[in-house]
């Protein structure tokens, strides 16, 4: 299964050193595991590169037909709950409105504080100023997102509210870079919230799940509630079939010793 899944991550293939490096097994046990995968049909081997079969194809479309019925917030709701488990914080998912111009919660998962942030589903939040709205925008297309933020009316939510439009596209570029995105009192004063982004099997982004807490809480468990937010976007993406794409001096290599 190691094997299947880091080539997803590699359309062009692998060698057997790549493969060796990349899963931490020596040579000669993957060598047999290789040949059993290409025999069934679930690899295929072509140019000295190793690349997923019409087996392996074959299996994904079996999984995906019986996962078909079930939106990205079924399948985040487990992980949710989670959150809440471990952190006593509420967990929070949200699309982009229709108009793109707000996030709104689709599902939520309450804190069992007494104080806690509070949510609904249905409430928006700015984009700008909202963790997951931040997360919306970052992997926007670039021709779009330096649209709005060209035209988009700067509003003062608290007095901490970031209205510099040079610094918040910085910070967008920081959560594109990340992968997490971090607010303290921007859109409501006393709130701190933590986001990070759900791709689909395109790559394309679906939602941002987060994290929302009273402001000085949050800052005493910043970084316990940023690595937390960031493992569950990460594992949801997973779970909808996102696999980021490997083009690193290793595939390279093995697509020059292909067409040698």
């Amino acid at each position: 299964m190691r094997i299947l899944d880091d080539l997803c991550s590699r359309p062009t293939g692998a060698s057997l050193a790549t493969l060796s490096d990349s899963i931490g097994t020596p040579k000669s046990s993957l060598l047999n595991l290789l040949r059993g995968l290409t025999a069934s049909q679930h690899l295929s081997f072509v140019d000295g590169l190793y690349q997923l079969g019409p087996e392996a194809y074959g299996l994904a479309s079996a999984i995906t037909a019986t996962r078909r019925f079930l939106g990205f917030a079924e399948l985040a709701r487990p992980v949710m709950r989670r959150i809440v488990d471990q952190t006593h914080e509420t967990s929070v998912l949200a699309v982009m409105s229709t108009d793109k111009r707000s996030a709104v919660y689709v599902e939520k998962f309450e804190s069992p504080t007494a104080i806690r942030f509070s949510a609904t589903v249905g409430d928006s939040r700015p984009l700008l100023w909202s963790a997951v709205g931040r997360v919306l925008l970052a992997f926007q297309v670039d021709h779009w997102l330096n649209e709005y933020m060209r035209t988009v009316k700067m509003v003062r939510h608290t007095p901490h509210t970031e209205i510099n439009r040079a610094r918040l596209r910085a910070i967008l570029e920081e959560v594109r870079k990340n992968h997490v995105a971090a607010t303290f009192d921007q859109g409501t004063f006393g709130v701190a919230g933590f986001a990070a982004p759900i791709f689909d099997s395109s790559g394309t982004i679906v939602a941002a799940i987060g994290i929302a807490a009273p402001t000085e809480r949050a800052r005493a468990n910043a970084n316990k509630l940023s690595s937390t937010i960031y493992d569950a976007g990460r594992e949801i993406s997973r779970t909808m079939g996102y696999r980021p794409r490997i083009q690193g001096k290793d595939q390279v290599k093995d697509q020059v010793k292909g067409r040698g």
